[in-house]
């Protein structure tokens, strides 16, 4: 019988059958013997536990999940980071000389992150490619946010009490072109810009005083056009 790199399992040594224990019955089992060296890793005990569980599910121990992580994992990914010394667990491994404790964290981390579901890999061209689609979006964005910037209206000095102003920010034409439906509907798609936690252009200032000109247009629609000539030109 042969083994598919043309050695002959006939011609094995009592060394070779402590490589190959399972040659007899026509499997052979190879273990790897290799140069390794104790790390302790400091981390937090959660991540710690976290890891201890993956390499028991994958049935194998921590040095062999980190030693199989280690090929796959870029430097460019963020270390967990070491815990502060009241909230520490140490990691025991044995790997090859030459890993920093980061490197080490950091295998970890992207071990347990390939075992969430919906996780996956994804080759290095396509990473590649979303990265550029994300830079050219963001780009776009602070375009946009600077674009809106230079035409968005100025927030006024003092309360606003004037009509023709508030209808002014809502972009309408004048006083008397729109109804209630209308100034709420364009209030909705202005909030999301001047929000001052979320919006594109974000400001305080502005969102308060756009509120001020919704309620104004608003009881302006409810009052003026309830009776008299404005409710034939509403129509």
């Amino acid at each position: 019988m042969t083994a598919p790199d043309g050695y002959p399992f006939a011609a094995l040594t009592d060394v070779d059958a402590g490589l190959f224990p399972s040659a007899a019955v026509g499997v052979v089992s190879v273990r790897v013997a290799s140069h390794t060296t104790p790390y302790s890793v400091p981390c937090t005990p959660a991540f710690a536990a976290a890891a201890v569980r993956l390499a028991a599910g994958r049935g194998t121990d921590v040095s062999a999940l980190a030693a199989a992580a280690l090929l796959l994992v870029s430097d460019r990914m963020p270390d967990p980071g070491a815990p502060d010394d009241a909230e520490r667990a140490m990691l025991e491994l044995r790997l090859p000389p030459g890993h920093s404790e980061p490197a080490i964290r950091r295998a970890l981390a992207a071990a347990l992150a390939l075992a969430e579901p919906g996780c996956r890999l994804m080759p290095a061209g396509e990473a590649g490619r979303l990265e550029g689609a994300v830079e050219t979006l963001t780009y776009r964005n602070k375009a946009l946010a600077h674009a809106l910037e230079r035409v968005s209206f100025r927030p006024l000095d003092g309360k606003l009490t004037q009509v023709r102003d508030a209808a002014q920010m809502f972009g309408f034409v004048n006083e008397w072109c729109f109804d209630e439906d209308r100034v709420v509907k364009r209030f909705r798609e202005l909030a999301p810009v001047y929000h001052p936690d979320t919006g594109v252009v974000a400001c305080r200032d502005r969102m308060a005083q756009l509120i001020d000109a919704r309620n104004l247009l608003i009881n302006h629609v409810r009052t003026a056009y309830r009776s008299g000539p404005w409710t034939q030109r509403r129509s």
